[in-house]
């Protein structure tokens, strides 16, 4: 069977789609990822891709500090909104009515509506063309029981349908979902319980 070449991108199946909080107090802010692997076993390290023209990545290179949050399925819409908005002319956090938790390592809050948040801290910084690779160690790791098997390890069977894993290509923006004032729609009536 012959194959169409294609123009070549970043795709990988499945996607990750995470949100990531960062910063403290009133210069805390919020937005979603989906450049983002697991990279070291001993210590446990991740890392995530950040473009410097993101409000976000100012805070995450001269802090060195963020937390992942793993979202339910159901926060597919939110997690398009912060990803597509900017903390620089959007309260995101009054816009989603999101609430957060303190983190117990780092200064950056968890998100409780999240039932998986990993704290992170930067251990080294790779400036590639595009963005850059953040390196970091996982240094606390909390779960709502729920999702946890016998093991106490986090077990995506057991948190239903899954957590919010998208396969496609890996895009800046979700082409064909990107409507703001609808997906502001949504958040405000997710927000307000309707």
């Amino acid at each position: 069977m012959s194959k169409v070449q294609l123009t070549p991108n970043t795709t990988l199946y499945p996607v990750p789609v995470v949100l990531i909080t960062c910063g403290a107090g009133d210069k805390a802010n919020l937005f979603s990822l989906n450049r983002i692997a697991s990279c070291n076993a001993e210590p446990p390290m991740i890392s995530i891709s950040v473009r410097p023209s993101r409000a976000s990545y100012d805070l995450i290179d001269q802090t060195g500090e963020f937390v992942v949050n793993i979202p339910w399925p159901d926060l597919e819409f939110v997690s398009d909104f912060v990803g597509t908005t900017s903390g620089r002319e959007t309260d995101k956090w009054q816009e989603t009515g999101l609430t957060t938790q303190t983190a117990a390592v780092v200064t950056p809050p968890m998100l409780d509506a999240c039932p998986v948040n990993l704290e992170c801290q930067v251990r080294h910084t790779l400036r590639l063309p595009s963005h850059s690779l953040f390196v970091a160690e996982v240094v606390a790791l909390h779960a709502l029981p729920e999702v946890l098997n016998g093991r106490q390890e986090v077990d995506f069977q057991r948190a239903g349908a899954g957590l919010a894993y998208q396969a496609g290509v890996v895009r800046e923006r979700p082409v064909n979902k990107f409507r703001p004032d609808e997906l502001r729609q949504q958040i405000h009536r997710w927000r307000d319980g309707n």
